[in-house]
């Protein structure tokens, strides 16, 4: 799952030991190289640097002569990466993947079958078990979870306490609170941006309804069924009918219409990600503003509302010299010690629901709302062509905004609906 817009020019690569060469070039002992090269999504932050430098060293004390290399992707550049990789550019021995993304590289051949060595795996059994099947496409395991990451509500503290009220636990509470602070402090009270699948989906999964289900080998979407429907009027109506959200929402994501605003004391509450606290302390003009910022689980219709399963699956790049190896490299970065270790240090949670209770995960702020919402969690369509649906034609983003704006529920749904289910229905090839 994408979790934040990194803008870079190039990939970061973070040289490990003092070894040279791709991934498989060279041989160690037997049949491991001399090193193995691990692509991770997203930035190089210090933090990943150390957890790397951890991991090259217990991968050496099993294999001497060999060494772990990873190389840091900016999301932006994911897509022309991996495709190069695949048409055969220089390619890695072990890759990150987002969890909803696994579909769409194992039908291209990107990755390779690891379901014998991942059921041979005991620390498999203690996982999230959907988010392991997740990682399946045609009834074979292409990505075992590495992380996950969810989305909570954050809201002005201060602003709440002055005012007398509690953070919203349902849409009533909601929009009543919402209402309040755009009374008394002359701004928005929640940004609905129509732009954020993510967020509409939950609006739509705590009300009981369904983006869409598969029956036997078809998809069909349920955009047009009453209690989808009516969660995504509801969400439409921030913007349109209840007006607590901002102008700048509609045809917008929450990174440039809500972060923003939020993190500069124009904005009530807003959805968003753990990894969002770091992007808003950036962004903010006046640190103290982000000091006041709380979070709490998302309000559904009646009480928490499922979160969006985000999070990354490791897997193994088909065409890998080494395979072998990295089937081994992969099994040791995603185990409980050094999953827990990496969801740790890049702010995110483990793919072990035990460990969810730990104090680190759950004593205070961000990190205890984050734990309680990861309980509760659901996934978009296993297909390869989700993504075609959702991040190419934004079909339920569509939707939201056309209804946003007044036109029929009934007519752009059923549109909407038509277009979602041929999409998600179209052959893999």
């Amino acid at each position: 799952m994408r979790f934040a817009k990194v803008a870079a020019a190039s990939a970061a690569v973070l040289l490990l030991a003092g070894a040279c060469g791709g991934g498989g070039e060279e041989s160690g002992s037997g049949d491991v190289p001399k090193e193995l090269t691990v692509w991770v999504m997203g930035d190089s932050q210090p933090k990943l640097v150390d957890y790397f430098k951890e991991v090259d060293a217990a991968w050496k004390e099993k294999h001497p002569e060999s060494s772990v290399k990873a190389e840091f992707i900016p999301w932006a550049d994911v897509q022309k990466t991996l495709t190069t990789a695949l048409a055969g550019g220089d390619a890695p021995d072990v890759l990150e993947v987002g969890n909803d993304q696994v579909s769409n590289w194992a039908s291209q051949g990107a990755l390779l079958d690891i379901t014998k060595p991942t059921e041979e795996w005991g620390d498999a059994k203690d996982m999230d078990q959907a988010a392991l099947e997740y990682g399946r496409f045609d009834g074979v395991q292409y990505g075992v979870p590495w992380f996950s990451g969810v989305r909570t509500l954050y809201y002005r503290a201060d602003w709440l306490k002055d005012l007398g009220l509690e953070a919203p636990t349902d849409w009533k509470s909601l929009v009543d609170v919402a209402k309040k602070i755009q009374d008394e402090k002359d701004v928005p009270g929640f940004c609905a941006p129509t732009d954020f699948t993510n967020g509409i989906a939950s609006f739509i999964w705590s009300n009981g309804g369904e983006i869409a289900v598969q029956d036997g080998d078809k998809w069909e979407g349920r955009l047009t069924d009453a209690k989808t429907k009516e969660a995504i009027e509801f969400y439409a109506g921030l913007n349109s009918k209840e007006k607590v959200s901002p102008k700048g929402a509609m045809n917008a994501n929450e990174l440039d219409a809500c972060l923003p605003e939020m993190a500069n004391g124009k904005l009530g509450m807003y959805i968003d990600g753990s990894w969002a606290r770091g992007a808003m302390e950036e962004t903010a003009e006046d640190k103290k503003v982000v000091d006041e910022i709380a979070t709490v689980p998302m309000p559904g219709a009646d009480g928490i509302a499922p979160a969006m399963a985000g999070g990354s699956d490791l897997a193994v790049f088909a065409d890998g010299e080494s395979t072998e190896a990295a089937t081994e490299l992969m099994l040791l970065l995603g185990n409980k010690e050094w999953g827990d270790k990496y969801a740790e240090a890049a702010g995110f949670f483990p793919a072990y629901p035990e460990m969810l209770d730990d104090e680190k995960y759950t004593k205070t702020g961000d990190a205890k709302a984050s734990a309680e919402q990861a309980k509760n969690t659901k996934f978009f369509p296993a297909t390869p062509k989700w993504n075609k649906a959702d991040l190419d034609q934004k079909i339920l983003p569509k939707a939201v905004l056309s209804i946003a704006k007044g036109e029929d529920a009934d007519k752009v749904l059923k549109d909407a609906n038509d277009e979602l289910t041929k999409t998600l229905n179209e052959k893999v090839e």
